[in-house]
């Protein structure tokens, strides 16, 4: 049996480092496999997330810490939603 594909937290830009080190937190106290991409701008770290195999990104912005959400994308559909900061693992479980 193969572990789960883990999952990809990505802050866009320091501001959003903090609340994207609480969701990986979080994440990974559900049981769940996540990492986090440090470098490059957006494009980059969703490349990097889609080579690891990532089966979902957690984005984190300026726009989104404001209203206490991340983005939740479904890195296999393309699907993206808003999920308040606090629900996110259970989301993504």
């Amino acid at each position: 049996m193969t572990a789960p594909a883990p999952v990809a937290v990505i802050p866009v830009d320091a501001a959003a480092e903090d609340a994207a080190i609480g969701v990986l937190q979080g994440l990974r106290a559900a049981g769940l496999r996540a990492e986090m991409a440090y470098r490059g701008n957006l494009k980059r770290r969703m490349e990097r997330a889609n080579k690891t195999g990532a089966r979902a990104a957690v984005i984190i912005g300026a726009d989104d810490l404001a209203a206490g959400v991340a983005q939740v994308k479904d890195l296999a559909t393309g699907a993206q939603s808003a999920v308040p900061l606090a629900q996110v693992a259970d989301r993504l479980r």
